[in-house]
C-alpha cells in the first residue's frame, strides 16, 4: 500500500501532475477540491457553506475536508494505494490525518509567486477530462483532447490568489516543515517546464518507493 499527498502553492501544478502520477503508479486520485466544486456547482447546503470560504481564497473548514477524505480512502479496490491532492494544508488537518499513516509528501516547490499568479490568471480547465491548459494556447476555449468547452475556475482571480498565497505561507509551509522532520518529503523544483517537473517527480518517487520499501 502506497499513501501519498501532494502539496504546493496555488498554480504549482498539483492537479496536472497528480493525475499522471495516479495513473502511472495505479493510485486512487483523491481531489478534495473536485468534491468541493461539485457541491458548489450543485448548490447543495454544504456547497453554499464551502463557497463562502473558497470564493475569497479561504480554506474550507478542516472537519469537512477530513470527512471527505475518510469517505474516499475507504474503497481502494483495484488500486495500489492513493494520492491526496492538497491535504493536509494546515496543522489542524495534519493532526486529524494521523490515522492515514501517510508514506510520502510530494512538495511542488515554487518561490517565484509572480510566475504562479500569471499561471493562475491564464489557466483554463476542461470540466470533462480535467486537462489543464491556458487561454494563450487555446483562445477558442475548446479542449484539444475531448472537444469540451474549457472553463476558468471561479476562484482564479488576483484577489483570491493573493489570499491563497498568504494562507499557503502561513498555514501550509509549517505542515511541510513538520513532514520534513519526519524525512518523508520529496522536494520537487516546480519552476521547470512541465515535462521536466514530471520527470523529476518520477525519478525521485521511484527511489523513495524503493528506499521506504513500499514496493
Amino acid at each position: 500500500m502506497k499513501r501519498f499527498v501532494i502539496l504546493g502553492a496555488p498554480g504549482s501544478g498539483k492537479g496536472t501532475h497528480t493525475y499522471k502520477i495516479a495513473k502511472q503508479y495505479n493510485l486512487k486520485h483523491i481531489v478534495v477540491g473536485d468534491v468541493v466544486k461539485a457541491e458548489i456547482r450543485n448548490k447543495t447546503e454544504l456547497g453554499k457553506i464551502m463557497y463562502e470560504y473558497t470564493s475569497v481564497g479561504k480554506f474550507v473548514p478542516s472537519e469537512i475536508v477530513i470527512d471527505v477524505l475518510k469517505s474516499q480512502v475507504k474503497n481502494l479496490e483495484g488500486f495500489d494505494g492513493y494520492i491526496i491532492d492538497t491535504a493536509p494544508i494546515n496543522m489542524e488537518q495534519k493532526e486529524a490525518m494521523k490515522d492515514f499513516a501517510i508514506d510520502g509528501v510530494i512538495w511542488l516547490k515554487v518561490t517565484n509567486y509572480d510566475m504562479l499568479k500569471e499561471r493562475i490568471l491564464n489557466r483554463l480547465i476542461c470540466p470533462n477530462c480535467r486537462r489543464v491548459t491556458t487561454k494563450s494556447k487555446y483562445p477558442n476555449k475548446i479542449c484539444p483532447c475531448c472537444g469540451a468547452t474549457l472553463e476558468q475556475r471561479y476562484d482564479d482571480n488576483e484577489e483570491t490568489f493573493n489570499n491563497r498565497i498568504v494562507q499557503y505561507i502561513d498555514k501550509t509551509l509549517p505542515v511541510i516543515r513538520e513532514y520534513q522532520k519526519q524525512g518523508i518529503v520529496i522536494e520537487i523544483n516546480a519552476e521547470q517546464e512541465k515535462q521536466e517537473v514530471y520527470n523529476e517527480i518520477c525519478d525521485k518517487l521511484d527511489k523513495f518507493i524503493i528506499e521506504k520499501n513500499l514496493v
